[in-house]
């Protein structure tokens, strides 16, 4: 078994072991984004993935797509709104998962989005919240 790489978890690590030969420590990446608390570095993160190549950001996009932490849904709503359509669609599949009331409208904006993707897991993540909301009542 390969030994974890060693280097620390912010952004610029995680995006290196994202370009990693190594199909372990590209996963660990994708799962230490999936964990992450930092509003901060969630922002950076999504700043920083339009210039990476399309191949990093479905690696990112997947570990996004996991974050059910609340602290979290303001870089997710700013991802939602000025990401390329694989980020987009990531953000909209977390705010679903951790059922954000506050992002409803965007994502009711998101519906009409030019990305099949985008508009089908916007969907899926508005019947996730209302399925929530009615079952409160």
């Amino acid at each position: 078994m390969r030994k974890r790489r060693e280097g620390g978890e912010g952004v610029p690590f995680i995006l290196r072991d994202l370009k990693c030969d190594d199909w372990l420590i590209r996963q660990e990446a994708v799962g230490t984004i999936s964990r992450l608390n930092d509003p901060s570095a969630l922002s950076d993160l999504i700043r920083l993935l339009p210039r990476e190549k399309w191949y990093i950001r479905e690696m990112a996009a997947a570990g996004i797509r996991s974050i059910n932490n609340p602290d979290l849904s303001g870089p997710l709503k700013h991802g939602l709104i000025f990401g390329d359509d694989c980020i987009r669609n990531a953000c909209a599949r977390a705010l679903g998962i951790m059922r954000c009331r506050e992002a409803e409208d965007l994502l009711k904006k998101a519906v009409e989005d030019p990305d099949s993707r985008v508009r089908k897991t916007a969907r899926t993540s508005l019947e996730l919240i209302q399925e929530c909301d009615r079952q409160r009542v």
